[in-house]
């Protein structure tokens, strides 16, 4: 990521969560923060906790954010161009990541930042938006001139998700799956991804548009989701599975030819329990880093409203 493309992105944070942009330049912008990316990025959960209880006016914090790394010069970010690697990691860099700028005209303190890839800051920015983002609600737009524009269109709600199938042993293997549920039938589409990848969606609901009925419960919708995922990890090719048992006995009966002599050999009591408690332990890690599993878990998912009914 170069610095125009994580100036693009700085920007469409601050103006998806409304915040009020000051002054702005190809290098650097100067923002008071909206209420909701103050919490998200300011650390004051004292004080947000006292505006919460008091009901008490905010008042957000501003910045200005530079979107030239340290030792890249305007020239530089201007054209996209990346920092070297010795500015990325110079123990000197011409500016600290964070300080305090000169105030602003009202009296209000600004404090600075260095937005670049890598930077404190945009890793925060990634981190908001990803929790952010495990759950939305979106509506499919309609196509320009499609329909009765004094009709209403009917929009099934469908449950999407996106699962991580991780196969570990003393190897690992991560496959992806974006799959889809119609609230309303029940119809799974395997390729639900493929096809949002394909809509263009809003947050807001579409004017001329009417919500069908739901026949399924959230909970028992994502239930049957993960029920068809299982099946078909059924099917797959376990092999993997069993030569990671294989490799599990044949280290536990290497580390049983190593301890039990050791064991018998011992001395005294308190050796025997010492030189016992090494192998259990070390038995232990062994079962765990090559016992095969299968582990499941939920990426982000959604509410998308679709056109239609399936």
């Amino acid at each position: 990521m170069n610095a125009k493309q994580a100036q693009k992105f700085a920007l469409a944070y601050l103006q998806a969560t409304q915040c009020h942009i000051i002054e702005k330049s190809p290098y650097h912008v100067t923002v008071k923060l909206s209420p909701e990316a103050d919490r998200a990025l300011t650390n004051r959960p004292y004080y947000w906790n006292f505006v919460d209880r008091t009901g008490t006016e905010p008042e957000t914090m501003t910045f200005r954010w530079n979107f030239a790394a340290p030792g890249e010069t305007d020239n530089e970010a201007a054209s996209g161009s990346a920092p070297t690697h010795a500015s990325l990691f110079d123990p000197h860099p011409a500016a600290p990541a964070s300080q305090t700028a000169p105030l602003l005209p009202n009296g209000v303190r600004v404090i600075q930042d260095d937005v670049y890839f890598g930077s404190r800051r945009l890793t925060q920015l990634f981190e908001t938006i990803k929790q952010a983002g495990r759950c939305v609600t979106l509506f499919a737009e309609p196509s320009r001139g499609s329909g009765n524009p004094l009709g209403s269109q009917p929009y099934t709600a469908w449950l999407g998700a996106n699962f991580k199938v991780s196969y570990e042993c003393d190897m690992r293997r991560e496959e992806l799956y974006g799959i889809g549920i119609s609230l309303a039938t029940g119809v799974i589409d395997e390729r639900f991804l493929a096809r949002l990848r394909e809509t263009k969606l809003t947050p807001r609901l579409p004017s001329n548009v009417h919500l069908l009925r739901n026949g399924l419960s959230l909970r028992k919708a994502m239930n049957q989701l993960e029920s068809s995922l299982e099946r078909r990890i059924k099917q797959s090719d376990f092999r993997w599975a069993e030569e990671a048992e294989e490799r599990r006995l044949d280290e536990l009966e290497r580390v049983d030819q190593y301890y039990k002599p050791m064991i018998e050999r011992s001395a005294t009591q308190e050796q025997k329990d010492a030189i016992s408690a090494r192998y259990r332990q070390r038995a232990s890690e062994i079962d765990w880093q090559y016992r095969p599993r299968v582990s499941l878990s939920v990426i982000n998912c959604g509410i998308f409203h679709l056109p239609g009914i399936e």
